[in-house]
């Protein structure tokens, strides 16, 4: 599929080959691929240097960054001439994910744990990266249920208030049940 007498498609969504074979080496037993998409750049920040966009200087994705969200974790890899980079982050550690859409490219920001990820992508992938957004906000909210309902039984005003922080109610509703209570 070609979109606007551009690059395909696939050549953004298709992980290749290269990455496959270097990726299946670091994958855990029973960890699947379940999404990935190319960048057109890529930035970090750790500590202090934290910050919404990032230059080179905070820390400059090489070669053609990759994003790629399996069953069990959150991968950011490159592959230069010489090396291959890779980051990893559990959904635990991912605090937020925000998509900026601008005019010719979007920015999908990824902060936690102390490290600002800023992933440039063509706006014409703005589909394919709102998907992705979504499924990383989806794998980050199950761990986050996850831990809360295995973490034991709250008292019943702390199950109200994160109750309202995961927008599962409105304020309206908090303040009606809390009444209740």
């Amino acid at each position: 599929m070609v979109e606007d007498g551009n690059e395909p498609i696939p050549k953004f969504t298709e992980l290749p080959e290269k990455y496959r074979e270097r990726l299946n080496k670091i994958l855990s037993p029973g960890e699947n691929i379940e999404y990935s998409l190319r960048c057109i750049a890529g930035t970090h920040a750790q500590g202090m240097n934290v910050r919404a966009y990032g230059g080179g200087a905070a820390g400059e994705q090489l070669g053609h960054p990759w994003m790629i969200i399996t069953n069990q974790r959150f991968l950011l890899v490159s592959k230069g001439l010489l090396s291959f980079e890779e980051r990893q982050f559990r959904y635990e550690q991912i605090s937020s994910v925000e998509l900026k859409q601008g005019i010719i490219e979007d920015h999908i920001i990824i902060t936690g744990m102390g490290v600002n990820e800023d992933w440039t992508f063509w706006k014409k992938l703005r589909d394919h990266t709102t998907r992705g957004v979504q499924l990383l906000q989806m794998k980050i909210n199950q761990r986050a249920q996850g831990q809360s309902s295995s973490a034991g039984p709250q008292d019943p005003l702390t199950e109200l208030k994160m109750r309202l922080v995961r927008g599962e109610i409105t304020p309206e509703q908090y303040e009606k049940l809390k009444s209740l209570l």
